[in-house]
């Protein structure tokens, strides 16, 4: 579809709605639509399929050029007209259009202006480029995942990463991500890493860990990325001289639960902390109950809602269409 997108302005100035409609148009593109993001001075008449006009129709700042799209609406029914509703601030006309709010309470307040259906499409959100998401993290698709484990550690024994893969059969719902390759400096690394691996098959969790420097090391941007991304940060070693990433961890508000070991007690701020004999059911049960741990699930479950390519598909594309609507 040849598709318009109408504002007061557009990006690169900043504002939310500037956001909004720079992110609706790229996802629309990503689709395969042609799309046009236009202001006033740069607005024309071509053969849209459909125009979206973010607030042109409720905000009164350019009465002259909202009283023309309204005349348009009227005169070119053969354009789908969409009305993006963030602000309702002038109701004099109400133009031939889809209407959609962008909340249940925006809804509410321009029904009182029209008797017409209101949509409620909520505005999308690029989680991805907010939190700085390298390519390689992006492509995981964490926020689709029911619970993230992050343990950025080499392959070498003292990290203990057979008990985060015992802890794994132990949560049906998650996902374990082990960062780095065997390290080139410790002969054992090799053996030790195919150990974990034949481990994880007998637990039937392979298909639920991913060693993520088995095919190609991992940047510093890779691995900040994934701090973004992890529910919890597990770090079972039974050794370390200090333990960096409690640091790192702390610093990005990951929850840690780390062995109760003399290096992670003198660093860790926050931590939980547990024996080397607990048990993987009993720290599952913990797990599960943490409070912490679930809002960091239900941010990740905010950005798969939000998300513009699901948006666009689900709730936007039949409204241009004219298929039934959400």
């Amino acid at each position: 579809m040849l598709i318009a997108i109408l504002h007061y302005s557009k990006p690169p100035v900043i504002g939310g709605v500037e956001r909004v409609i720079g992110e609706q148009a790229a996802a629309l593109r990503m689709l395969g639509h042609e799309v046009e993001v236009l202001t006033r001075e740069e607005w024309h008449m071509a053969a849209w399929d459909a125009v979206i006009v973010h607030n042109v129709f409720t905000m009164p700042f350019d009465l002259a050029w909202t009283k023309k799209l309204i005349a348009l609406t009227r005169s070119r029914p053969d354009i789908r007209w969409i009305n993006w509703v963030h602000d309702v601030r002038w109701w004099d006309q109400v133009p031939e259009a889809v209407h959609v709010a962008v909340s249940e309470f925006r809804r509410q307040d321009y029904a009182l202006v029209t008797d017409e259906p209101i949509h409620v499409i909520p505005n999308g959100c690029d989680s991805a480029a907010i939190l700085g998401l390298t390519e390689r993290v992006r492509d995981l698709k964490l926020e689709h995942e029911g619970l993230v484990l992050l343990q950025p550690t080499r392959f070498v024994r003292r990290k203990n990463i057979e008990l985060g893969l015992r802890l794994l059969a132990e949560l049906p719902e998650a996902l374990y991500i082990v960062t780095a390759a065997p390290d080139p400096h410790q002969s054992d690394g090799a053996k030790y890493f195919r150990e974990l691996k034949q481990l994880a098959k007998e637990l039937g969790v392979t298909k639920r860990v991913r060693f993520l420097g088995e095919k190609a090391p991992l940047t510093d941007n890779d691995v900040r990325s994934l701090y973004h991304m992890a529910d919890l940060l597990f770090l079972p070693s039974t050794q370390e001289g200090y333990g960096l990433p409690l640091i790192e961890g702390a610093m990005h508000g990951v929850p840690v639960y780390c062995s109760c070991i003399p290096a992670h007690r003198e660093v860790a701020v926050g931590a939980t902390f547990f024996k080397l004999t607990a048990s993987p059911k009993a720290l599952a049960r913990k797990i599960k109950k943490d409070t912490a741990i679930q809002m960091r699930q239900s941010q990740r479950q905010m950005m798969a809602r939000l998300a513009w390519s699901r948006i666009v598909q689900e709730m936007l594309e039949p409204l241009l269409s004219g298929r039934k609507a959400p």
